[in-house]
């Protein structure tokens, strides 16, 4: 994967799954990531919607939009799309929370007419480089 494989993904991904979001109750698409040198350090994922392509660079993503924080494509070590996840708040009328849906077989076409190698199965769409 380099850096125009990286952004043609994250393009796909915010065209066809829709406007991401740091909470999952107010996020049409969601995902988790991590990076070589997190999986060097504690092995752990951020989880959040998908960045809009205007937070796109041609080799990051931008600080200060949906991910919260810069990501260098080459540092991407594995991104999970989940065919469904689960959300919840508490808000004034109480606890609310449910499940969404995301079309990766939909994704997975789309990403094949670009070119960017994925895996798919049941339950996720997955880029892993390690």
């Amino acid at each position: 994967m380099d850096d125009v494989l990286w952004k043609s993904f994250f393009d796909t991904c915010a065209r066809v799954l829709g406007m991401g979001s740091r909470n999952a109750w107010q996020s049409s698409s969601w995902c988790s990531w991590t990076t070589f040198d997190r999986l060097q350090c504690d092995a752990g994922y951020w989880t959040c919607g998908f960045p809009d392509s205007s937070e796109l660079r041609a080799s990051y993503i931008a600080d200060g939009g949906t991910w919260g924080q810069p990501f260098e494509y080459h540092q991407l070590a594995h991104v999970i799309v989940p065919a469904h996840f689960y959300w919840d708040r508490v808000s004034p009328d109480g606890f609310q929370s449910g499940k969404k849906s995301q079309p990766i077989a939909e994704l997975s076409r789309a990403l094949h007419d670009v070119g960017v190698p994925h895996r798919l199965t049941e339950a996720v769409l997955e880029i892993k480089l390690y």
